[in-house]
């Protein structure tokens, strides 16, 4: 694959303002949380979710990758990263590497 791939984003400034807004929503009700807090909510129930909806009905439930995604954002804005900008550096490292399906799971080999 090409390796000065030029992915294309969405306009960063339309993300960056559903981040803020899912942030400032977050802050109102559970002002004190930490990016750990929204890891362990997205990795033991979100993700399980999303999980459980694509098993028990055979497709993506949107309400479940909705709440993934809001807390994803989240984690962002308290981290002070940008999406758009973590996901182009990223899809660039991606899009350099080599991949294999291997016990169910698409993996890079490098």
């Amino acid at each position: 694959m090409d390796k000065d791939f030029d992915f294309k984003l969405a306009e960063p400034t339309e993300l960056q303002v559903i981040t803020r807004a899912i942030w400032n929503w977050a802050n109102e009700i559970m002002p004190n949380r930490t990016p750990a807090d929204a890891i362990k909510k997205l990795s033991m129930e979100e993700v399980p979710e999303l999980w459980r909806s694509i098993k028990e009905n055979g497709e993506v439930d949107e309400g479940e990758i909705a709440d993934v995604l809001i807390l994803a954002l989240d984690i962002c804005e308290m981290s002070c990263i940008d999406p758009a900008e973590a996901i182009h550096n990223k899809m660039v490292i991606n899009m350099g590497r080599r991949w294999k399906f291997e016990h169910g799971v698409l993996q890079h080999e490098d």
